[in-house]
C-alpha cells in the first residue's frame, strides 16, 4: 500500500513539475526571439511551436507543451 501511494504521489508532482516548467520555457522562447538569426520560414515555425506548446499547456497537455517548446528551442538553437 506503501509503495502504490509513493507511487502516485511522485506522479503528481512530476506532472506538477512539468505544468511549471511550460512557461518557463516559454520566456526563454520570447527572450530570444528579437535577437534570433533565423530565417523567415525558421522564424514562422518557431512562433508556431511556440503558440502550440502555449494551447497545449492551456489544456493540460503538459509533456505535448514541452515537446512542441523543446523543438522550438532547438530550431533557434537555444537550450
Amino acid at each position: 500500500m506503501k509503495k502504490v501511494l509513493l507511487a502516485t504521489s511522485l506522479m503528481c508532482l512530476s506532472s506538477f513539475a512539468l505544468a511549471h516548467g511550460c512557461p518557463g520555457e516559454m520566456k526563454k522562447i520570447d527572450a530570444a526571439m528579437p535577437t534570433a538569426k533565423l530565417s523567415s520560414a525558421d522564424m514562422s515555425k518557431v512562433q508556431s511551436l511556440r503558440a502550440k506548446g502555449e494551447e497545449q499547456h492551456k489544456a493540460g497537455q503538459h509533456t505535448e507543451s514541452m515537446a512542441s517548446l523543446g523543438e522550438a528551442k532547438k530550431v533557434m538553437g537555444i537550450q
